[in-house]
């Protein structure tokens, strides 16, 4: 195979963020749910950079293409759904391995049907909710029951074992894993500097103090919400392309 030297800095970015995700499910089997949170998104942040790269440097591949699928079940399939099942769901019994089971397969499924029926690989819009939203709002939800900033703010209603609260956490997670395998457009999430900086900025907040990392983490909850549940329902999105498997991509599209 014919190495592209433009191509080899994007792809070292797309094998950290697969390494992210795997010492994120090492940490979840320790039982260091926060720090296992933080390298989630911070996989999330590197699986993003890798495509900036690409385009930059015009160093697409079609290895890099094939690559990033992999830290995508990786990352934001796999990891998420440990964490989730080691901290929380696995006091739920059968559901809890109903929901943690739903969540690898809802994923792997959703990866599966984008490389075959997406040629433009996510730049014209998506088919079906990307994989990193359901799997940042899993994981973000517990990084911040984890943190144990609620309990310091007298959020008593905030914990994911029971309640109201819980229930709407755990339905909206739901909800999210079938929009993954739907029929529902969304739009092209961008990466102008404009808003993807801000989002670079969030997930970094998240290494910081832990107040401070916790208000980052409710704002990027807030946008995964918006995002996944209510902005393709908020106005009429293009329809993306289909076709038989797609092109060569960027390295870091999912």
């Amino acid at each position: 195979m014919k190495i592209n030297k433009r191509a080899i800095v994007p792809v070292m970015l797309t094998l950290a963020a697969m390494l992210a995700g795997f010492y994120s499910i090492v940490l979840s089997s320790s039982e260091q749910f926060v720090m296992a949170a933080k390298f989630i998104m911070l996989s999330m942040i590197l699986d993003g950079l890798d495509g900036v790269m690409a385009r930059l440097l015009k160093g697409t591949s079609s290895f890099g293409a094939e690559l990033d699928t992999f830290v995508d079940m990786t990352s934001f399939g796999l990891a998420p759904a440990l964490l989730a099942y080691h901290s929380v769901l696995y006091q739920f019994g059968l559901w809890g391995h109903v929901l943690a089971s739903f969540m690898v397969l809802s994923g792997a499924s959703r990866l599966s049907r984008f490389r075959i029926v997406d040629p433009d690989r996510g730049q014209k819009g998506f088919l079906g909710l990307p994989i990193t939203c359901a799997g940042g709002w899993v994981t973000l939800m517990v990084f911040l029951a984890h943190s144990g900033v609620p309990e310091e703010w007298g959020w008593d209603w905030f914990t994911l074992q029971a309640g109201p609260f819980a229930i709407f956490v755990w339905m909206s997670t739901a909800a999210l894993l079938v929009l993954q395998v739907s029929h529902v457009r969304y739009a092209k999430m961008t990466k102008h500097p404009l808003v993807f900086l801000p989002g670079v900025a969030l997930v970094m907040l998240l290494f910081t103090e832990i107040h401070v990392a916790a208000i980052a983490a409710l704002l990027l909850c807030a946008f995964g919400f918006y995002f996944g549940l209510l902005s393709p329902f908020s106005r009429r999105r293009a329809a993306p392309a289909t076709g038989d498997k797609p092109d060569v991509k960027p390295a870091m599209l999912s």
